[in-house]
């Protein structure tokens, strides 16, 4: 199931902005009763300490005149009570709450503390004073109510803004996130605007920073792209030349047997056919087992079926020169194979390198003479192992070396094959991360090498 890279964001967007402006009010919200509370307990001080010096007997001509005892009423919300030391009510102003004497502070922090305290239901803030010399401990309360309300208004002038934010910040965010991610929306109108071969990179002009990368690995898989359309366009060019040859061959033999009143001439016109045939036959094996080669030449051969982390190359390369033998024998060729002691098992497809190893032999005993050598040598080598074969025929000419591997390309001298058996033994050593070398050294020498450790995939 797909997902909206746009909405991912604006959720995103809000996970963050949102706690943090909730915990911006709450700070904001809380910052100010502290506020409000400072005010508050300097205002009840205000009252308090003209209260400190005076007598017991003197407290009820103070109150009487400066205080009004309903919590609620118009005047100055204050009660006060006095105790002994030893916890013995001295005063209580009319319609103090019954605050008890053990509510006071076990350790205060000097001669005056604040404290909040819940008496029958309601909130007071009580400022104690501990009066030595008087010999008696003094509260002044003064209700809460006042004091949340004010924090009941502070919370809902500052919720519903909040509120209003939140909501406003929802298509804000939308709006800002959509226009932020057009140059995605309109880089993907470029690119579905464009006919299925136009595969020219994409120009990076007025692409946002984070948007480059992403143009770059499109015009790099362009590039792929064209470089693998044009190698099959040339691929299939090549193929259908070279099969038209011994195609058109045979259809001539077959027309010649036809009219053919002889039997001598109707066989050896059928004969040609066979070998027209099987020319095409090995031209299309061929074609087949470079095509699986070429394709996805980005993913590991390590991942195809039949892999071997622990190939043992020289008992395989022993294999395919017994193979070879009976017929070089046959045709006065002299077959030699040289393996050292303790040659390391490489990672490997057998199936290939088996292939590759066929082609490397089937071309020395093409082009070497009656009574000429082949001889083979499997030897360890620094990170690696090489497999020699080394022919005692003409050769090519030194200029035609680095020709040698590429497709199609027979050389002319090299005889009348499709020219894709070196080739298929290049591709071979380089799907293993290994090289195909040619010298020539009395004869045309051959060397395919192979690393120990699996090769890594690159992108080409």
């Amino acid at each position: 199931m797909s997902t909206s890279l746009r909405a991912r964001l604006v959720r995103s967007l809000l996970v963050v902005l949102l706690p943090v402006w909730v915990a911006m009010a709450a700070w904001t919200y809380w910052s100010v009763v502290e506020e409000v509370d400072e005010i508050y307990d300097q205002q009840l001080m205000a009252v308090a300490l003209p209260l400190l010096p005076q007598s017991v007997a003197a407290l009820h001509e103070s109150l009487d005149e400066m205080l009004i005892d309903e919590p609620d009423g118009d005047g100055v919300d204050l009660a006060v009570l006095a105790w002994s030391p030893q916890g013995a009510l001295l005063y209580r102003s009319p319609m103090a709450p019954p605050l008890a004497f053990a509510e006071r502070p076990r350790d205060p922090a000097g001669l005056r503390t604040a404290s909040t305290v819940d008496v029958g239901g309601l909130g007071w803030r009580v400022w104690w004073f501990e009066q030595a010399q008087a010999g008696r401990w003094l509260a002044v309360l003064k209700p809460m109510t006042e004091r949340n309300e004010l924090a009941r208004a502070l919370a809902l002038g500052l919720g519903l803004p909040t509120l209003a934010t939140v909501l406003l910040l929802t298509p804000v965010v939308r709006w800002g996130v959509r226009r932020g991610l057009m140059p995605l929306h309109q880089l993907g109108k470029q690119i579905a605007r464009r006919r299925a071969v136009d595969l020219a990179p994409v120009s990076e002009a007025g692409q946002p920073s984070e948007t480059v990368p992403l143009v770059q690995e499109i015009n790099a898989l362009m590039t792929r792209l064209a470089r693998t359309l044009a190698t099959e366009r040339r691929f299939t060019a090549d193929a259908s030349h070279e099969l038209r040859t011994p195609l058109a061959a045979c259809r001539a033999q077959i027309e010649v047997a036809r009219g053919a009143d002889e039997a001598q001439v109707r066989e050896t016109a059928l004969a040609n056919a066979m070998q027209a045939l099987d020319r095409a036959t090995r031209l299309t094996d061929e074609l087949l087992a470079l095509a699986r080669l070429d394709h996805d030449t980005e993913a590991p051969l390590s991942a195809t079926p039949g892999w071997r982390h622990d190939l043992d190359l020289a008992a395989l390369v022993q294999d395919r020169v017994a193979a070879v033998a009976v017929a070089a024998l046959a045709r006065g060729l002299e077959v030699s194979l040289q393996a050292a002691l303790g040659v390391p098992h490489v990672p490997g497809h057998p199936e290939w390198i088996a292939m590759a190893v066929d082609n490397l032999l089937s071309n020395a005993l093409k082009y070497t003479p009656s009574g000429g050598e082949v001889r083979v040598a499997v030897d360890p080598m620094e990170g690696g192992v090489a497999v020699v074969v080394h022919d005692t025929g003409p050769g090519v000419r030194p200029e035609d070396l680095p020709r040698l591997g590429d497709r199609f390309d027979r050389l002319g001298a090299r005889g009348d094959g499709a020219g894709l058996g070196l080739s298929i033994a290049r591709q071979v050593a380089a799907r293993h991360g290994g090289h195909l070398v040619f010298a020539l050294d009395g004869g045309l020498r051959a060397m395919l090498t192979l690393p120990r450790q699996a090769p890594e995939v690159t992108r080409s």
